[in-house]
């Protein structure tokens, strides 16, 4: 299947969202850089146009916290987190989530992360 660009437009195009250059290594680690969700899909749609090519490099969004609440300010009205939206439940495999039983109870931070992006 292919992504709904549309509906995630329409639902967080205005959030702030980490991607990472693939292409790139820095101390054994693809570098990140805070992109508008609607650029990273304009990216996207680009990088599929071209052949599943960029001269920016393969850009993957990667460990975003979408439903962090309010772990994370908003930076400005940014739309970093959208905890209303209950976009996250935990796979059966892995109903036993202590690592965010912890987290959730410290509130200090979460495993609760976004990826996605194109092949390549």
């Amino acid at each position: 299947g292919k992504p709904n660009f549309e509906h995630l437009l329409q639902q967080f195009g205005e959030a702030v969202v980490p991607v990472a250059n693939c292409d790139v290594k820095e101390y054994n680690s693809n570098p990140k850089e805070q992109l508008p969700f609607k650029e990273y899909v304009e990216y996207w749609r680009e990088y599929i146009r071209n052949g599943y090519r960029s001269p920016r490099g393969c850009l993957y969004l990667k460990d975003w916290h979408l439903s962090r609440s309010e772990l994370v300010p908003k930076a400005q009205g940014s739309g970093i987190a959208f905890p209303e939206l209950d976009v996250y439940t935990t796979p059966v495999y892995f109903s036993s989530d202590w690592l965010n039983e912890y987290w959730d109870a410290v509130a200090v931070d979460d495993y609760r992360f976004v990826y996605m992006g194109p092949k390549g």
